[in-house]
């Protein structure tokens, strides 16, 4: 509800003498007359004469009061809104300024909207969609064209850092208002679907990196996936299992700006020997005692 107090600019326990002092200085400044028929100051000039109606009179300017203070219903109106009470009140005020409705013009001024006989303008309600996006997209953001459930088609943009379970808001992309209210807004539930081989941990990412024996051993480069696409890792010989390597910069990211990281953990893969291969069972053996630190096990 708009207040007519600011659109005047007098306090709101001002006296009648300093509202009409006000609204002429405003009527002054803002007169056809004096704006050269500017369309943008006409308007303005209309809603100081609007504001001005309901103000100079005593028992309109309680029920203002009232309604001001009124909580806010569902509809977007006051709780306890009349609008036949309100006609009766208001409807003849401002005679004498010309065609028009004069319950119509105040109702919009200080609604924002047209009225109905018992019909107030009110907002359009709020509307859910559900939004999939793969593990990448919620990491890195994204944008995508989606079909509102009003039938309209709009762009939305899916921050980054996402999961699932994130709501986010599409404002005014929901059911439209009743006698030109505001619409309601979207809300999308996002669901986000698992990547097979990466995961997530706040801004980190991991993944589960199987290396054969020679490779721990000798060293390796290894081309690994990540949220940003295929990058090659340096394996050091000797790589144990369990170790984690680190690619900076590559987890997701955060609509401040940071970025995690993603981290490699090494899973030795030991290969199965048979009965019948005795020459691989004695080079293992070799390297048994040849390699074998003082002691594996502190326990």
């Amino acid at each position: 509800m708009k207040n007519l107090y600011d659109i005047l600019g007098v306090p709101e326990n001002a006296d009648a003498e300093t509202i009409k002092k006000a609204y002429r200085a405003l009527a002054k400044k803002y007169h056809p007359d004096a704006t050269g028929g500017d369309k943008r100051k006409t308007e303005r000039f209309k809603e100081i004469g609007d504001a001005y109606s309901v103000l100079a009179d005593d028992k309109r300017r309680h029920e203002y009061d009232r309604l001001r203070r009124a909580p806010v219903g569902v509809d977007g109106m006051p709780q306890g809104f009349d609008a036949d009470a309100f006609s009766q009140m208001f409807g003849d005020f401002g005679g004498g300024r010309g065609q028009g409705n004069p319950f119509g013009d105040l109702f919009s001024t200080l609604f924002g909207g047209a009225p109905g006989r018992g019909r107030p303008v009110a907002r359009g309600a709020d509307t859910q969609a559900l939004i999939t996006v793969d593990f990448r997209e919620a990491a890195l953001g994204t944008k995508r064209a989606l079909r509102t459930p009003r039938g309209t088609t709009v762009d939305v943009t899916v921050p980054p850092g996402v999961e699932t379970g994130t709501r986010l808001r599409v404002p005014g992309q929901g059911e439209p208002g009743s006698r030109h209210g505001q619409p309601g807004d979207l809300y999308l539930d996002v669901r986000v679907t698992p990547d097979p081989h990466l995961t997530r941990k706040d801004l980190d990412v991991e993944l589960s990196l199987p290396l054969s024996l020679g490779e721990a051993l000798l060293g390796t480069q290894v081309d690994v996936p990540t949220v940003d696409g295929t990058v090659r890792l340096r394996v050091p010989p000797g790589t144990s299992s369990g170790a984690k390597m680190r690619l900076r910069g590559k987890g997701v990211k955060h609509v401040d700006g940071r970025r995690g990281d993603q981290f490699c953990r090494i899973e030795i893969v030991a290969p199965k020997l048979g009965e019948e291969d005795s020459e691989s069972r004695r080079l293992v053996e070799e390297l048994e005692r040849r390699t074998r630190p003082g002691k594996v096990r502190d326990f």
